[in-house]
């Protein structure tokens, strides 16, 4: 994620995205910084294993999903592995993808890029940090390799 990449400004009022972290309190304050940036409409999960669930609800179209790595049963980069290889038929394999991280663990940073993430941004969150990385997911997205591509991607150990 090049901070000299030009920002392609995308429109914030019609984005649809799924902020998941199991910690409720940080959970509330990037809901509230994505409202304050002016998106259209924020869904909340405590869990990745909750997300699946708005993930496979037809209705709720999801344009992002914007999700902490250290969780439990599912960390967030197994999450992002398991969409770009394409084990739920209802979520685009293509979807934009930010990673939110308190430890900038190198196996963590390498095993996301190698998926394909779109963002990564390292808590504390702030609202600056939050805009410019929906702005870089949505202003350029690289060609999805083969999902036995991203199935082959080890993932990092859990600290």
């Amino acid at each position: 994620m090049n901070d000299s990449e030009p920002l392609i400004l995308t429109p914030f009022d019609r984005l649809r995205v799924l902020a998941i972290d199991d910690d409720r309190a940080i959970l509330e304050v990037v809901d509230a910084m994505l409202r304050m940036a002016g998106v259209g409409s924020v869904i909340k999960s405590a869990s990745c294993l909750a997300a699946l669930n708005v993930l496979a609800d037809q209705q709720k179209k999801i344009d992002c999903i914007i999700c902490d790595q250290s969780m439990p049963h599912m960390t967030g980069v197994e999450l992002l592995r398991e969409i770009r290889a394409g084990h739920y038929s209802h979520v685009p394999r293509d979807i934009r993808f930010i990673m939110v991280t308190g430890h900038g663990q190198e196996a963590v940073v390498k095993a996301a890029i190698s998926l394909d993430v779109n963002g990564y941004i390292m808590k504390p969150v702030t609202k600056d940090a939050l805009t410019k990385a929906i702005h870089r997911a949505f202003g350029r997205s690289p060609p999805l390799k083969a999902p036995e591509d991203y199935s082959g991607v080890a993932l990092p150990p859990e600290p």
